[in-house]
Parts: structure tokens; sequence; C-alpha cells
């Protein structure tokens, strides 16, 4: 149990006996008595108002987990504006639509088949490089309890709207109330702890944050970034469910390669300190007498591109065809036939074939040792040997590979580059992409979701002055991973339960954006969100990860990479 919480804002005693008696909010043991000035931000101020809701002050807690690292807990709201109502997607498969006749005529049509239904209005403000724009859902309901919702929505396939879901109100309900659960993991400079990112056996596979915290010791952890999850809602899902979508560096070694031009937390990055902005970077290698070959991925199946923003040479497949694209596009699939994916150790054992969409394509592999001489050339996937490296090309890729011979010395070169274009990394260097757009740039919020790939498909970068067309990110609530940086250089880990009507209901990415700054913030970035969102503390799931509105227990999801805050060596 919590043995000492300093509480502060109103209703602190109640709250006091709530954390006592929740295993979820348990404080490991050695955990200190109190969190000392130095350990957390003077932000938020005492009693001063949550930025979300009726505005009060929440219900808070702070413990000090080590010299500078601080875990704090915020509780407020009510669920009592909020009902339960079915989602029916259109025709089309979507969830919204930006034609305000299309959502009426399909909420008439539902009416007509003796449906509660009406038509929702869902806001997008204007970004950074989106402008505003509003959506339209449509919704059978209220109802007021879920097992009314679940009994609708299966009238509603056995009418033939087999595309529904359940949903509590809270998740696009702009005056909700909530309720908000917040928790917060401080690490003060100077503390005698080290943030790096973790993955689990191999960069292949998935394992929980609690799985990939335990090894390193960690006092707390939360989860890294998206990845290629197995799930019905990914078509394109290539069996290898760890493979990080994105940036992933650990210990300066880059290990998964970036969607460019996507935002990503850097964790001491060069200069010192930790940072978050948008980066981009390219491998090359280069050979005597053979020139340079431009490297296109790293630890992942060749010639499928998830998220997009390659090197080059990559297209889209849509209905007019191939079509060149080269900007980041979020859960999108892009396709390349002309590749060289370096794989590591940290992939696993063996490498695997191209992607389904090259499959029988001719595969070349360069095996290489630790000092990047050529072993041999194999013309199917095999082993990846210890310390050393495969180089695997389908195509022109291919080609290249195959001139080289036993005993060539192959040059790696890499650069991990800022938007000034300078190199972000050191020694200790670590990184994960980002879930989300940027949420607060200099202490001001600033979404760019255009830049992160989470635009329609449409938009063209950079963005025209009048922004690109939003996508509908930014429209509902869901569960938030965040991480943000402060004026002082304190580094918060920060997760927002969602998807639980008596718990914490989550929070859009604008809402996500005020909470930072509330905090403290002067930059901030999501990680991954939903089902992924995650926090551990001294080995104990602290939040409680709910993936549908529906569920009725948490359950914490395998994933691709872990964010860790670890006690340092005194030696």
């Amino acid at each position: 149990m919590i043995t000492s919480c300093a509480l502060r804002g109103r209703a602190a005693a109640g709250l006091a006996a709530v954390l006592l008696a929740s295993s979820l909010l348990a404080v490991p043991a050695g955990a200190s008595a109190a969190a000392t000035r130095a350990d957390v931000p003077d932000y938020p101020a005492v009693d001063s108002g949550f930025p979300l809701g009726d505005g009060t002050a929440p219900r808070s807690g702070v413990t000090r987990l080590g010299p500078g690292v601080t875990y704090r807990v915020y509780s407020q709201g009510s669920a009592a504006d909020d009902t339960w109502a079915v989602w029916v997607r259109f025709p089309d498969g979507q969830e919204m639509t930006t034609v305000a006749a299309t959502a009426t005529a399909h909420a008439q049509g539902l009416r007509d088949a003796g449906f509660p239904a009406s038509v929702m209005p869902l806001d997008s403000p204007a970004s950074a490089d989106t402008y505003a724009m509003t959506f339209y859902g449509v919704r059978v309901g209220p109802y007021g309890t879920a097992a009314e919702a679940a009994n609708a929505r299966t009238g509603l396939k056995e009418s033939g709207y087999a595309s529904t879901r359940t949903f509590f109100t809270a998740e696009t309900n702009p005056g909700s109330r909530g309720p908000w659960q917040i928790r917060v993991i401080t690490v003060a400079p100077g503390a005698q702890a080290d943030v790096r990112t973790e993955h689990g056996a191999d960069v292949s596979g998935s394992q929980t944050v609690k799985q990939m915290a335990a090894p390193a010791g960690a006092l707390a952890a939360v989860n890294g970034t998206e990845f290629d999850i197995a799930s019905p809602n990914n078509p394109d899902f290539l069996g290898y469910e760890g493979v990080p979508q994105g940036l992933y560096v650990r210990n300066n070694v880059l290990l998964g390669a970036p969607n460019n031009g996507r935002t990503a937390l850097l964790l001491n990055a060069a200069g010192g300190g930790h940072r978050i902005t948008e980066t981009s970077s390219r491998t090359w290698v280069s050979a005597p007498g053979k020139g340079e070959r431009e490297i296109d991925g790293l630890n992942r199946v060749a010639g499928q591109v998830l998220g997009c923003g390659g090197v080059g040479g990559d297209f889209r497949q849509s209905a007019d065809g191939p079509t060149p694209w080269t900007a980041p596009l979020r859960n999108g699939t892009c396709y390349d036939p002309d590749e060289i994916v370096v794989f590591r150790p940290e992939w696993g054992a063996v490498t695997p074939g191209p992607a389904r969409k090259w499959a029988g394509t001719p595969v070349t592999e360069a095996v290489l040792n630790g000092d990047w001489e050529v072993l041999g050339i194999r013309h199917e996937p095999g082993p990846v040997p210890a310390g050393g490296r495969v180089l695997q090309g389908i195509g022109r890729g291919g080609a290249w590979l195959a001139t080289l011979t036993p005993g060539t010395e192959v040059t790696p070169r890499t650069t991990i580059l800022g938007p000034d274009g300078a190199s972000v990394t050191s020694p200790a260097f670590s990184a994960v992409a980002g879930g989300t757009p940027a949420l607060l740039r200099d202490g001001r919020i600033m979404l760019n979701p255009a830049a992160n790939g989470m635009a329609h498909v449409s938009c063209r970068l950079p963005a025209p002055g009048s922004g690109c067309r939003p996508s509908g990110v930014l429209t509902a609530r869901h569960a938030r991973t965040l991480a943000g940086v402060s004026a002082e250089g304190h580094l918060m880990l920060v997760t927002i339960d969602g998807r639980n009507p008596l718990y914490s209901v989550g929070a859009s990415l604008p809402e996500a954006a005020q909470v930072m700054r509330w905090l403290g913030a002067r930059d901030a970035v999501g990680l991954g969100s939903g089902g992924d969102t995650t926090m551990v503390v001294g080995g104990s799931l602290y939040n409680r990860p709910w993936d549908e509105w529906e569920d009725t227990a948490p359950r914490e999801r395998p994933m691709s990479t872990a964010v860790v805050v670890v006690p340092r060596s005194s030696s």
C-alpha cells in the first residue's frame, strides 16, 4: 500500500482512502516517504484548476520513487452527463463523413428501420498544418447501460448493419465531465536514474511493458512506439508484432528507421537532456568498386513499409494504381520492390522472407561479421550470425548485393537528424517515434498532424498555407501515453486512462496538449494510445489498460517497445 503520499486539492482525505484500498496504486517497496521540491516541477500549482471538465482542482498525490524520480496521480470529474450508444459505420466502412447530407440520409435510413438514430457533428479544430472541419457520425441511442447498447448492436447486425460498435458518449461529447485519471512519472535533471528504451527478447516479437521493465530493474516504465500489431483492424500485418512503426534507437543503436519527418521523443540527445522534435534518418553502405547503396529499412520485412515515409522508390497502392509516396502516413502501407534491409541480432535468430506482395521474388542476402566483412552470399532467408549482420535485398537491392564477394569490406554510415539538419545522437542516445502529432512546442499548443501522416491522404507536404484536410484524428477521446519536457529539463512520462466510464474516459489530442501544458511541459508528444497505454511502477501495473468501452477488466497488451526509468548504479 502507499506508505506516504502528500495529498493536495479537494477531498484529499477521501482520495487517501481510495488510494490505500487500491492495489493498482500501491507504491513499490523502498519508495521514499516524500518527494522533495527538487524532484517535482512547480506545475501544476497547488489547487490549480484542471484544464478539462468543470475546471476544479483535482485530487492528487505524489510519492518519491528514488532520488529525483517521482510518481504523481491526479483524479477529477464524474460521468454524470454521458450515456451509452452504438456507432454505426457508413456503407463504405468509415465511421465519419465530411458530408452532412450523407450522415442525415444514413440516420434516416436507420430510423426507417426502427432504430433511434441521430447525427453526431464532430468538430476537428485547426492545427499547425490542417484546417478546421466538421465531421459527421451516426449513432443509435442513447441507452442507460452498456447491456442495452449491446442489445441494440445485436439488433443492428441482424438487420444487416454489421459495421457497428458500442461506445460511451464521453468519447465525442465536448461537454463531458469525465472522469479522468492521470499518472505522471517525473525524472528531474540530475536524478540518480537513467532513462532509455527497451524491447522484448527480439525486435521481431512483442512483450508487455511489465516483461520489458523487469530485466532492467526499472523504477517505472511506459509503452513506447506504435507497432505492426496483430489485429483484425490491421489487414496488412506481416506476422512480426514487435516491429516498431518509425524511429527506434536503443543505446545509440538504430533498430527501427523513422517514418521521416515524424515527431519523436529523444532521450539523452546531443547537447544533453531530452528533446521532442521531428527527425529523419539516412543509412547507406559502400563497398570498394561498388559505390554506395541506400539502406531502405532496418529489422523489418523487405518490400513493405509500415507508416510510409521511406527513403525513396516507395509507392502506395490506390484505385488509380501505384502512387509514388515519400511522406509519412500513420498506420498506412507503402511498398518498394527494390530494397535492402539490414537485420541485426536484435531482430531474432532468422531473417524473414519478403512481404506477401513480393512472394516468390528472388532474395539475396549478404552475411557479414561484426566488422561488416562479407562472410558469404546466399539466396534465401537464413540465420543472423551472433554479433554480425545480414543485408537482405530484393529487386535492384538484391542485384547490388549479388555483386559482393566473400572478404569484401562494407562500410556503413547512418545519420539521425533534427529539423535543423544537425545530428541528434550521443553515446547514451535512445529514441522512440511519437504515435501522435507534436502537442506542445515552446510552451504553446502546437499540433502538426499532417507532418506526422495524420491528415487526409490527399495531403501533400509541406502543407499549403491554408493547411491540409484533417483526418479526424483530433476529434475523439482515447487512452493516451504522453511524454513531455519542461523548461527546467524535467522529463514527464504520462498516462491518461480511457474507455472506462467509471474511472477515466481518456482525452482527445487537443485535450492531451492542455493536460501536458498544465503539468508544466514545454514540449510534448504522444506515444502509443488506446489499449497500448500502460504504466508499470516497481514491477506492478499501475494504470488500467482498457481496449474497448465494453471491456470489464484491465488487460496489459504485448507491444513493441517501452521507455524505462532505471536506478543509476553508484559504482
